[in-house]
């Protein structure tokens, strides 16, 4: 088995005693011999975006809210107290869609009613808003 060698112009391996290279026809005349290749050096690891804690109102990993709501619980309570039965107090905490459904059904008295029990729910302490996060700061 011969030796191997590099091609001084164009780089391709020629074995020992070949007078010609044969990928460029270049007179071969100073062979030196392969050199090994240095494995390029392992960059640490950046990641393209810095860590940002997440905030307070994200979901635990066990799926329940984390936290407490920013709307203020007096402002709700009277709210649902004077005017429950058109829903604001829903629109407040960010349920639109059932504020909605409040102003639609707000002639069958259906709302009223469902904004009376809800008077309880909100001054207990176990009324949610948007995110499911209970509205407690009075």
């Amino acid at each position: 088995m011969s030796a191997k060698y590099f091609c001084a112009n164009c780089g391709s391996i020629v074995e020992q005693g070949i007078k010609f290279c044969a990928n460029c026809g270049t007179a071969v005349n100073a062979q030196q011999p392969p050199q090994k290749q240095a494995a390029p050096a392992a960059q640490p690891y950046t990641p393209a975006q810095p860590y940002t804690p997440a905030p307070i109102y994200a979901p635990s990993q066990q799926g329940a809210p984390v936290g407490v709501s920013p709307h203020n619980r007096t402002v709700t309570l009277l709210l649902c107290i004077f005017l429950g039965y058109i829903g604001i107090h829903k629109f407040y905490v960010g349920k639109t869609g059932e504020g909605i459904a409040y102003l639609l059904l707000s002639w069958t008295g259906i709302p009223a009613f469902i904004a009376f029990i809800e008077i309880f729910v909100i001054a207990a302490g176990s009324f949610k808003d948007e995110r499911g996060l209970p509205v407690l700061t009075w």
